[in-house]
């Protein structure tokens, strides 16, 4: 009899259900800080879908989830004048 494993549902991929081992690396937001002294510190808040490696789209070793490589898709191209 085959061996099963059992992935918990917080460790499952969010498009198909697989073991996801990475999160999206899709940029959204960006949150500013300031500490007296030390100045200002800028962090960048990713998407962090939880995604397998089948559904995950590399590009320049960055992961994107389906979802965001469909708003890349979307986006508009040029500026309309």
């Amino acid at each position: 009899m085959p061996t099963v494993n059992y992935v918990p549902k917080k460790d499952r991929c969010q498009f198909c259900g697989r073991e996801a081992t990475l999160l999206c690396d899709m940029p959204a937001g960006k949150v500013v800080s300031h500490a007296r002294g030390l100045g200002f510190n800028s962090t960048v808040l990713t998407c962090d879908k939880k995604i397998c490696v089948k559904c995950a789209t590399r590009v320049n070793g960055y992961d994107f989830c389906p979802e965001c490589v469909q708003k890349i898709r979307d986006a508009r191209k040029g500026v309309e004048e």
